[in-house]
C-alpha cells in the first residue's frame, strides 16, 4: 500500500511539474516572437536612416566631383559648398570633408576641424587604396575627436572626374538618435535594444547606454551564434547588465550592422518558482497524508494480529467487512487531498480561470479571473459565459468556437472581453470539456490571459514596420506586398492592373518657399486626395518624398485608368490651403499594365517610373502611358550621362558665337555663347541633344561653369579689339537655380581677376525659369542684377510673364521668341507690339531668329534695337568672331 501511495504521489507530482513546464515553455516563445518583431520594426528604422545619410554623402562627393580642377582641390571652395549646406541638416549628423592627406578641411557645421589630422581612422585608412570600389564604409563606434560625442562614421571616397584621389566625405552621426528611437519602442522596461557593428563593438543600446557603447560584444554568445546564421534567437546572461534574457539577432543585409533585441524572463522564472513552490507544498501536504494514513493502516494492522488467537472467530467473520471500509476510508481521504491541491492551484493560478456547466453558466471563478473581468465570483455564478463578450465577436464567430468544441472537446484561440467598466479588453483563451461516465459533456473549463498589451504592441511595430508615419499609407515595404498580391489576383481573374507612379511638380519650391512643416501639411492633403481619386479596392502607397504609387486592380475597360488619371491630375492641380498658405503644385503620372507591360514587380515599377519620367520631359501636369521605346530612350539617357561625364576632361565640349546686330548702324555689338559637343561618334551635337541629359543629372552646373569662363576669356579679347563696350550673353538654365547652382559669387571673383566690369555678361533666361523663381527664391535671379550684370529674357512671348514680372527683375532685354518673326504679317505685328511696350518699360529689344531682308525691314521700321540670325551669322569661332571684329564687319 505505501508504493501504491508513492507511485500516486509521483504521478501528481509529475502532471503538475508537466503542466507548470507547458505554462513556462509558452511564455518563453511567447517572448521570442516579440523580439523577432522588434528586430524587423528597429532594422527598418536603421536601414532608412543609413540610407538617408548615405544620399547626401553621395551628393556632395558628385557635387565635388564636377568641380573644375582648381576648385575641387579649393578648402575654401570645399567650406563654401558645405557651409551652403549646414542648414539642410539636424543636429543627428553632419557632413566634413578630409582631404587626401587625412586633415580636415570644412564641415557643414561650426566645429573647428581645421588641421586636425584623421588619417589614422578607420573611414579614411579604408578608401586610400579604393578597395571598397566606391562603396560606403560604415565605421565602428568612437568618440569624436573635436566634438567629444558618442559617433559612428559613414564615409564615401571622392574623386576627380578622372578619377584621382581627392579625399574622403564622412558623415559622423549622432549615436543618441538610435538610443531615442529605440527608447521610444519600448513597451516596457524588461525589453533591450542594441545596435552592434559587424566588428563587435556596441554602437547603441538601451537600457545601459552609458556602460554599453563600445563594448566588444566579440566573446559573446551574440557573435557564437551570427557565425551559423545571419538571423536567430539565443538564451543567455548580457554582458552589461548581468540579466538573462532571450535575445533575437539579424545581420543587415550589406551592412556591417547587427540588431539585438532581448526580453527579460526574470517575470517567466519568478512565476516558474511561484507555482512550483505552491504545488510543491500542497504536494508535500498531500504525501505527508498519505504517510499518516499507511502509519495508521500498519499499527491498526498489528493490533489486530496481537488479538488473532484470541478473537479469530470474530476476526474471520468481520475481516471482509473490515477491509471494505478501510478501502471506502483511504478513497474518500485521497478524494478529499486531491481536492484541496485542486482548490490550492486553482485559487492560486496568475491565469484566470471559469467553469461552466453543460449548458454554458458559470459554476465559478479564480481570484485571477476576477481581477481581470472586474467582477466577483458572486456576481458572475448562473451567468452565461458569452455575456462577458464583447459585440466585437459576431455570431459566426461563436458558431465555430462551439462547433469546434462540440466536435473535439478544445478550443483554443483569441477572443475580446468586457470588463465590469465597459472596457474592452484581449484574452487568449483555452476550452477543455471535462466529460462524465457516459461520455456527456459534464463541465467546460477556461484558462485566459489578457495580451490586450501585448496585441497592441506587436500591432504599432507592425505599423512602423509596414506604413508611413507622415500620411499613413503604405509604405514602400507594404506596397511591393500589395503588387504582388494584386498580380497574383490578375492572374486568377483575367483582368487586368495599371499600376500608377505619381510625382509631384514644383514640390521643392514649396519646401524652399514655406517651410518643410507646409511641405510635411502638403503631402498629408496629397495622400487624402489621392485616396479619394480611387476606388476603395485600390491601394494608394507613398514610396519617399513626394512620390506616390496607385495599384488599380479588376480593370472591365481602359477607360477606368483615365478616368482616374485625370481626376488625380485635376485634384492635385486644385490649389492647397496649408494654414494662411496657398500652395499651387500640379503632377507628372506614369502608367504601367500588367501582365502587358511586364511579368513581374521589378519591370512594372521600372517601366511606370519612366512613363512618369516622360511625362515630366513632356511639360509635366500630364499622364504617360509606358511604351516599349521608352526603356531604349532610357538606356541611351543613361548612356549619354555616362558620356556627357567624361566630354569636359576630355575638352570635347566647345563654344561658338552667334554675332548680335546693332540694326541701326549693322555693327557687331554683342555675341551669344552656345555650346556644343564634339562627340568622338556622333559628331558636333546641338544643345538640345544633350542638355535634357545635363540637367536631369546635375552637370548643367559644372557646364554652366565652364561655359561662363570661356565666355569670360572670350569678351577680354574682344574688349581689347577696340571694343571696349562689347558684351557676351550667357544662358542660364533652371536647373542652375536649384540647389544653390547660380553660384553667382565665384563668376564675380573670376571676372575681377579678369579685371573684367560685370556689365561685360548678359545673363540670358528663360520665361518659364522667371515664374518658377518667383515661386521660389526671386534672390537667386536678382543676385545677378545686384552684381551689374544685365539681364536678357529669351523666348519672350512663348510663356506668360507678365509686365510686373519685367519689372521686378529689372530685365535689360527682350529677345522675341523666333516664332513670331517667322509668322508673317500677323507675327510681325505683334512684334511691333511687344517692341512698344518694351520701349515704354526701358527695355531693349533683340529679335532673334531673322533669315530674310524682308523680316529685317520690317523689325527696323518697327524700331527693333538688335538682331540675330541666319541672314547676319551662323554661330562661329570665337577665332572668327575676332577677325570680324578686327576689320570691322557690318552685317
Amino acid at each position: 500500500m505505501i508504493t501504491g501511495l508513492f507511485l500516486m504521489a509521483s504521478l501528481a507530482i509529475a502532471v503538475v511539474v508537466s503542466q507548470l513546464r507547458s505554462s513556462y515553455v509558452e511564455r518563453e516563445l511567447s517572448i521570442q516572437s516579440q523580439t523577432e518583431h522588434y528586430v524587423k520594426a528597429m532594422e527598418a528604422h536603421v536601414i532608412y536612416s543609413i540610407q538617408s545619410v548615405d544620399l547626401s554623402l553621395i551628393g556632395f562627393a558628385n557635387a565635388i566631383k564636377v568641380l573644375p580642377a582648381k576648385q575641387s582641390r579649393s578648402p575654401e571652395t570645399m567650406a563654401d559648398l558645405l557651409s551652403s549646406r549646414g542648414s539642410s541638416f539636424d543636429s543627428d549628423y553632419w557632413i566634413t570633408f578630409i582631404d587626401a592627406n587625412g586633415n580636415g578641411v570644412a564641415t557643414s557645421t561650426n566645429t573647428p576641424i581645421v588641421g586636425n589630422s584623421y588619417a589614422d581612422r578607420d573611414y579614411f585608412q579604408v578608401h586610400l587604396d579604393n578597395s571598397l570600389n566606391g562603396k560606403l564604409f560604415i565605421g565602428e563606434p568612437a568618440m569624436g575627436k573635436v566634438s567629444k560625442k558618442r559617433l559612428f562614421f559613414l564615409s564615401r571616397r571622392v574623386e576627380t572626374a578622372k578619377g584621382e584621389f581627392l579625399g574622403v566625405v564622412v558623415a559622423p552621426l549622432n549615436v543618441e538618435r538610435f538610443v531615442k528611437v529605440f527608447d521610444n519602442s519600448r513597451f516596457n522596461s524588461d525589453v533591450s535594444i542594441s545596435l552592434v557593428h559587424g566588428g563587435g563593438k556596441i554602437i547603441a543600446r538601451v537600457p545601459n547606454f552609458d556602460q554599453a557603447f563600445g563594448r566588444d560584444l566579440r566573446p559573446t554568445p551574440l557573435f557564437d551564434n551570427v557565425r551559423l546564421a545571419s538571423s536567430g534567437t539565443y538564451k543567455t546572461v548580457s554582458v552589461v547588465d548581468g540579466l538573462s534574457r532571450i535575445f533575437s539577432y539579424r545581420v543587415i543585409d550589406g551592412l556591417p550592422l547587427i540588431i539585438v533585441v532581448g526580453s527579460n524572463d526574470t517575470e517567466s522564472a519568478r512565476l516558474l518558482r511561484k507555482n512550483f513552490v505552491t504545488a510543491g507544498g500542497g504536494l508535500a501536504i498531500l504525501l505527508l497524508l498519505m504517510l499518516g494514513a499507511g502509519h495508521f493502516s500498519l499499527r491498526t494492522y498489528a493490533r489486530q494480529e496481537e488479538r488473532e488467537l484470541r478473537y479469530r472467530t470474530l476476526y474471520n467473520a468481520s475481516r471482509e467487512m473490515e477491509h471494505q471500509l478501510l478501502a471506502n476510508e483511504e478513497e474518500r481521504k485521497k478524494n478529499d487531498e486531491w481536492l484541496k491541491l485542486t482548490a490550492l492551484l486553482f485559487d492560486n493560478s496568475g491565469e484566470g480561470m471559469m467553469v461552466t456547466d453543460a449548458e454554458g453558466k458559470i459554476l465559478t471563478v479564480n481570484p485571477a479571473f476576477s481581477v481581470l473581468s472586474g467582477h466577483t465570483e458572486k456576481q458572475l455564478v448562473g451567468h452565461r459565459a458569452y455575456e462577458l463578450a464583447s459585440n466585437r465577436n459576431d455570431k459566426e464567430f461563436f458558431d465555430r468556437m462551439f462547433e469546434c468544441v462540440t466536435t473535439t472537446g478544445y478550443w483554443k484561440g483569441e477572443l475580446w472581453q468586457r470588463n465590469r467598466e465597459g472596457e474592452e479588453y484581449l484574452v487568449s483563451m483555452l476550452i477543455n470539456t471535462v466529460f462524465d461516465e457516459q461520455g456527456n459533456p459534464f463541465r467546460y473549463v477556461a484558462l485566459l490571459s489578457d495580451i490586450t498589451q501585448k496585441k497592441a504592441s506587436e500591432e504599432l511595430i507592425w505599423r512602423q514596420a509596414n506604413f508611413d508615419a507622415l500620411t499613413g499609407l503604405p509604405n514602400r515595404r507594404m506596397f511591393h506586398e500589395h503588387l504582388r498580391q494584386a498580380m497574383k489576383k490578375t492572374d486568377r481573374t483575367q483582368l487586368p492592373m495599371a499600376l500608377v507612379f505619381v510625382d509631384l511638380d514644383h514640390f521643392k519650391e514649396i519646401n524652399d518657399t514655406l517651410g518643410h512643416d507646409k511641405g510635411d501639411m502638403l503631402l498629408k492633403e496629397v495622400a487624402s486626395r489621392l485616396s479619394s481619386s480611387v476606388r476603395s479596392t485600390d491601394t494608394v502607397a507613398r514610396l519617399g518624398g513626394d512620390e506616390f504609387t496607385v495599384i488599380i486592380t479588376q480593370l472591365r475597360n481602359a477607360g477606368d485608368v483615365v478616368r482616374t488619371a485625370q481626376e488625380i491630375l485635376r485634384q492635385m492641380s486644385t490649389p492647397f490651403q496649408l494654414g494662411e498658405d496657398v500652395a499651387h503644385i500640379s503632377s507628372s503620372i506614369g502608367i504601367t499594365l500588367y501582365p502587358e507591360d511586364g511579368a513581374d514587380a521589378e519591370t512594372l515599377i521600372k517601366n511606370a517610373d519612366q512613363a512618369m519620367y516622360a511625362a515630366k520631359q513632356q511639360g509635366r501636369n500630364r499622364f504617360n502611358y509606358f511604351a516599349p521605346f521608352m526603356q531604349e530612350a532610357t538606356r541611351e539617357r543613361i548612356s549619354l550621362v555616362n558620356e556627357l561625364r567624361e566630354a569636359l576632361g576630355r575638352e570635347q565640349l566647345r563654344i561658338l558665337y552667334q554675332p548680335i546686330i546693332d540694326l541701326s548702324t549693322g555693327a557687331i555689338v554683342k555675341a551669344e555663347a552656345l555650346v556644343r559637343w564634339l562627340h568622338p561618334v556622333r559628331g558636333l551635337l546641338n544643345p538640345a541633344e544633350f542638355i535634357g541629359a545635363a540637367e536631369s543629372s546635375g552637370m548643367i552646373v559644372g557646364i554652366g561653369d565652364w561655359v561662363f569662363h570661356q565666355a569670360a576669356r572670350e569678351v577680354q579679347k574682344l574688349q581689347a579689339l577696340n571694343s571696349p563696350d562689347f558684351q557676351i550673353s550667357v544662358n542660364k538654365s533652371a536647373w542652375q537655380f536649384r540647389d544653390d547652382g547660380s553660384n553667382y559669387q565665384q563668376w564675380l571673383d573670376f571676372l575681377q581677376e579678369l579685371k573684367l566690369n560685370p556689365h561685360s555678361i548678359i545673363i540670358e533666361v528663360t520665361e518659364n525659369l522667371l515664374l518658377e523663381t518667383a515661386n521660389a527664391d526671386s534672390e537667386r535671379v536678382l543676385a545677378f542684377q545686384h552684381a551689374h550684370m544685365q539681364l536678357s529674357l529669351d523666348d519672350f512671348g512663348s510663356g506668360h510673364c507678365s509686365v510686373a514680372f519685367l519689372k521686378r527683375f529689372g530685365i535689360d532685354y527682350i529677345k522675341i521668341d523666333p516664332a513670331f518673326v517667322h509668322q508673317g504679317t500677323d507675327g510681325l505685328l505683334i512684334c511691333e507690339a511687344i517692341i512698344a511696350m518694351a520701349h515704354k518699360l526701358g527695355i531693349k529689344v533683340i529679335a532673334e531668329g531673322i533669315e530674310t531682308p524682308q523680316q529685317l525691314s520690317a523689325l527696323t521700321a518697327a524700331g527693333c534695337d538688335l538682331g540675330q540670325g541666319y541672314l547676319f551669322s551662323r554661330p562661329i569661332s570665337g577665332e572668327e568672331l575676332e577677325k570680324q571684329l578686327q576689320n570691322k564687319v557690318h552685317l
